[in-house]
């Protein structure tokens, strides 16, 4: 995959455009009725977006709800030949992750999750919250922290994307959630984004994503081929023996139990001497910062 190495002032781009899609997607929380769909959800997501300035998607709103967060009878779709023989499942294209006429429910899981791209800057995120009480969801949401950390640390460590995605794998079971981020396609744990090319042709939507996106992957596979670079990908799978390159990465985690699923997804920035989460300000750190700020006053009483 190619090396993408971007300024200083480019990543305050990135930043800007990963605060907005947070802000689209708590403004559409605020907003959300029981009985609305996740199509209907979907849309006011990417409402809000166009009003506020975007240009563009590396993919349009999802919104799962209910036990669609933990992706209960999904299938991964774009499996590789050998894999069609061991799942017993032919090829398919993932027509159940886009969004549906579910109608939300008090008490069900839910999962918005965005990638807009403006001025051909792009970011993808994920939020996920329970509407209305579930302390089930509240817990999942708590247990996701962990990965923050520890995704980084071992980015740090300089371990290969195989190490890192098969460690978190097994964090996932021993904490007795499910693996949902294996059901993307491809199984990725994280993604690569940057700078989206073609952003003055037409937007056409296929599958949910814009063709923009797909020539922006395509170009990271080509480059892994005309240079020769085995096993190198802009996909974080379990087979990706290689290590983080210079650039973007979008993390996206994804748990699940039973009819709950919870994720979060924000851009991790790997250079050449380090790794770092691009901004610290967002609602699923600062969540887990009030639950410790409540804990303390707990303890102090």
């Amino acid at each position: 995959m190619s090396k993408e190495t971007y300024s200083a002032s480019d990543l305050e781009r990135f930043k800007s455009v990963q605060q907005l899609a947070y802000k689209a997607v708590v403004h559409v929380r605020g907003i959300l009725k029981e009985g609305m769909s996740e199509k209907e959800a979907a849309s006011l997501i990417d409402e809000y977006l166009k009003v506020h300035g975007v240009d563009g998607f590396f993919h349009y709103g999802f919104a799962w709800f209910g036990d669609r967060t933990s992706f209960t009878g999904f299938q991964r779709p774009l499996l590789l030949p050998g894999e069609w023989i061991e799942q017993f499942s032919p090829p398919h294209f993932g027509l159940e992750f886009l969004p549906t006429n579910r109608k939300l429910q008090k008490g069900m899981s839910v999962i918005l999750d965005v990638a807009p791209v403006l001025d051909s800057y792009s970011a993808d995120i994920g939020y996920a919250f329970a509407f209305g009480e579930n302390s089930e969801v509240d817990r999942a949401l708590v247990d996701l922290e962990v990965f923050r950390s520890e995704i980084l640390k071992m980015v740090l460590e300089e371990k290969t994307i195989a190490e890192i995605y098969k460690k978190t794998d097994s964090m996932i079971t021993e904490m007795g959630y499910k693996n949902c981020h294996a059901v993307y396609p491809m199984g990725v744990l994280a993604h690569k984004v940057g700078k989206i090319p073609f952003t003055w042709l037409p937007p056409t939507k296929i599958m949910g994503f814009q063709l923009q996106t797909f020539a922006y992957l395509f170009k990271q596979l080509a480059d892994e081929t005309l240079n020769g670079v085995i096993n190198k990908s802009p996909f974080w799978s379990k087979k990706t023996d290689s290590k983080p390159d210079f650039g973007l990465w979008a993390v996206e985690p994804h748990i699940g139990k039973g009819v709950i699923g919870v994720k979060w997804e924000e851009i991790l920035v790997v250079t050449d001497s380090t790794a770092y989460w691009l901004d610290d300000d967002l609602p699923h750190v600062n969540f887990w910062k009030s639950q410790k700020s409540t804990q303390y006053k707990l303890k102090q009483k």
